[in-house]
């Protein structure tokens, strides 16, 4: 069986993932006031905070089966991850309702999952999931210089120019190496070429902020 389809402009892209889908299915037998401490517990979990403690007491004092509530706070901390993921400037508030509406979460749950996306925890809540997401180290300063080789025992690059390249990078390593000539024309014409890409993806409509 397939699963559901959502809008093209939805933040969780073109198909609801499994745990948020299963998610708003168990919420049906929350109420309002588990549903804040379970939310209030992810939150934390976000921020990198041990909630162990927490979620054994809700879970010893809810009416709900262990196993539902187990998908209930998967789904919640997969939709909180990809909410903060996504700009501001390309998920607005009322997109972000529709989006919970078509996934029949009740009102006053949206209206909760927004007071964390767009309210004052969400910076703490972006930082954190930077840190955790892989990332590779961002280049620092780069310097260069064109050379040309004099006495080489290739013959073919006597006299050939080259771009030196000299790249440090934000864990502190250094990298050094040399490019030919066209090699550096083919790398800068590729550049330019991504650029125009991105500039045209910009240009979208499905990519314009809205007002």
């Amino acid at each position: 069986m397939s699963s559901t389809q959502v809008t093209d402009t939805s933040f969780l892209g073109g198909r609801i993932p499994p745990e948020i889908e299963s998610m708003s299915k168990n919420l049906k037998e929350v109420e309002q006031e588990e549903f804040r401490k379970l939310l209030k517990a992810v939150v934390n979990a976000l921020e990198g905070k041990d909630c162990r403690d927490t979620m054994k007491s809700i879970a010893e004092n809810s009416a709900i089966p262990q196993e539902k509530l187990s998908h209930i706070v998967a789904g919640m901390y997969r939709l909180l991850s990809e909410a903060v993921r996504t700009p501001q400037t390309l998920l607005k508030q009322e997109t972000f309702k529709e989006d919970l509406r078509e996934l029949r979460i009740p009102e006053d749950f949206i209206s909760d999952f927004c007071s964390v996306v767009f309210g004052n925890r969400r910076a703490a809540l972006e930082a954190a999931t930077s840190q955790r997401d892989p990332h590779l180290p961002t280049l620092n300063e780069l310097q260069w210089r064109v050379d040309v080789t004099i006495s080489t025992s290739s013959l073919a690059r006597a006299l050939q120019p080259s771009v030196l390249m000299h790249m440090k990078l934000s864990d502190g390593s250094v990298h050094q190496f040399e490019v030919p000539t066209a090699k550096f024309h083919e790398l800068r014409y590729n550049v330019a070429l991504i650029l125009k890409e991105m500039n045209d993806l910009e240009k979208r409509s499905i990519l314009k902020i809205q007002d």
